[in-house]
């Protein structure tokens, strides 16, 4: 018979191997997630997405000279053409800007294209969102990751230890989307989608090629360089506001310490840092009211301290930069047409620079506020709100123009088959009761159409939005 001794000795006996057997067995799930989560990734990550478009891009031109680049997220991307400012300035500009791409991946960019092409101007495209959002769950992840497709293991590794120890890993959705990035960046939900980016991804198919497909109406011009066709829709500018229903928030300090970091990237390795605001309908930079002087005062402070140009091209004086409406392709967009001609004026602005000029005149200062909105003489837009109170439907309506434009309002009911009816004419009330009895039966809409004071043209600007009967 055994003594216990003797059975404790056995079971110790028996422990390594039962633990080297419990390790084996965790290692191999491990392993088997993994390769599950990287087959996933083949065929659900995005391979379309314009971060791969650029960073295949810039690799495609590692050879070639390239003395300016363009970084920021999806405005930048779509407001400057490397071909239209080359013909001009006689440089060899690249475009690296990416959607929602955060500061510090703007930071990231310019310190790549400094360190491969020694270039000697970095472009900083920013909007309020910039600042005041600074991080954008997922996007942060996408533009690594693209990053990373074409390096070295060693570099690709480094890369992505950065990505799993950043504090955005840690304080948000980021610390899912890096482990699991087929998650947030991911093709539409079905077999053919999924089939297809498998495809594009295994076969040699460029991003570019793949994003010409799957984006509609979106066409690449080169340089990193993409945009579309449309024109904004006026009258859908409820839908386009920058600014939410809690109003316009203040500068993350974190948005202004990231730009510091950029300026201060450019100033020691002698690269001349320009910081652009760029444009937008002026209805979606009067939506943030007197917050926009005050917030943006302090982003130009920031830059320029740190040795920067700065232009907010909203603030543009006439007869350097002047936007249409066709110039648009949303509420923060231009489209391509648009970016041409900004790109155009753009350049003058860089001349001057180049010359040793000041840009200072081209703009309107923050500290002069009142003479911007003075100098915005249209209606850019007008919008409507609906409430529910005892006396009947409220309809107040809000035009955006500048301080010297009086205007008036109509207010029509539209029917379900298209028909209007006037339910209060032109006048100066922006406010219109619409009594209970007065609704049609069912699902309608209220029409709101804006002018001049004292002009006798149909409508200028006009928004319709659906009531409830």
């Amino acid at each position: 018979m055994r003594t216990s001794s003797e059975k404790d000795n056995k079971a110790r006996g028996r422990a390594p191997r039962h633990g080297r057997r419990r390790a084996l067995e965790v290692f191999i799930i491990v392993v088997l997630i993994v390769a599950a989560n990287v087959i996933i990734n083949l065929g659900f990550e995005l391979y379309s997405s314009l971060a791969n478009v650029m960073w295949d891009e810039y690799r495609s031109a590692a050879s070639e000279n390239i003395d300016t680049v363009v970084v920021g997220s999806s405005t930048g991307q779509r407001s400057f053409d490397p071909a239209v400012l080359d013909a001009t300035l006689g440089a060899t500009t690249f475009n690296m800007a990416t959607p929602a791409q955060e500061l510090d991946d703007s930071y990231t960019a310019a310190r790549q294209a400094i360190e491969d092409h020694h270039v000697r101007r970095v472009i900083l495209a920013v909007d309020y969102e910039s600042i005041s959002t600074v991080k954008w769950p997922g996007s942060h992840v996408a533009f690594a990751r693209a990053k990373m497709e074409g390096e070295s293991l060693p570099r690709a590794a480094a890369d992505y230890w950065k990505l799993l120890t950043s504090s955005s890993f840690f304080d948000g959705a980021d610390s899912i989307c890096a482990l699991f990035p087929w998650g947030y960046n991911h093709v539409e939900l079905d077999a053919e989608h999924i089939a297809t980016n498998f495809h594009d991804r295994i076969s040699g198919t460029s991003p570019v090629e793949a994003a010409a497909r799957v984006m509609d109406g979106w066409t690449y011009y080169g340089r990193g360089y993409g945009n579309y066709d449309g024109v904004l829709d006026y009258s859908t500018a409820r839908d386009r506001l920058s600014v939410t229903e809690e109003g316009p928030a203040d500068f993350d300090q974190q948005g202004l310490d990231w730009i510091q970091n950029i300026c201060d990237l450019c100033r020691e390795n002698g690269v001349q840092l320009v910081v652009v605001v760029t444009p937008r309908p002026a209805f979606n930079v009067l939506a943030y009211g007197e917050k926009y002087p005050e917030q943006m005062s302090r982003l130009q402070q920031v830059v320029e301290q740190g040795g920067g140009t700065f232009i907010d091209a909203n603030m543009a004086k006439g007869g350097w930069w002047e936007p249409r409406d066709v110039d648009f392709y949303d509420g923060e967009h231009l489209n391509h047409d648009g970016a041409a001609r900004f790109s155009r004026a753009f350049a003058q602005a860089l001349q001057t620079l180049d010359a040793g000029g000041s840009t200072a005149n081209l703009t309107y200062s923050y500290d002069h506020w009142d003479d911007y909105l003075a100098s915005v003489d249209s209606i850019s837009a007008v919008i409507s709100t609906v409430s529910q109170e005892d006396n009947g439907t409220v309809v107040m309506a809000t035009a955006y123009t500048g301080s010297s434009v009086q205007v008036e309002y109509r207010f029509s009911l539209v029917a379900e088959d298209g028909t209007t009816t006037t339910i209060q004419d032109w006048g100066a009330s922006d406010t219109c009761t619409i009594p209970d009895g007065q609704l049609p039966e069912g699902s309608s809409q209220v029409e709101v159409c804006v002018r001049r004071a004292g002009t006798t043209v149909g409508y200028e600007r006009y928004c319709i939005q659906d009531i409830s009967g």
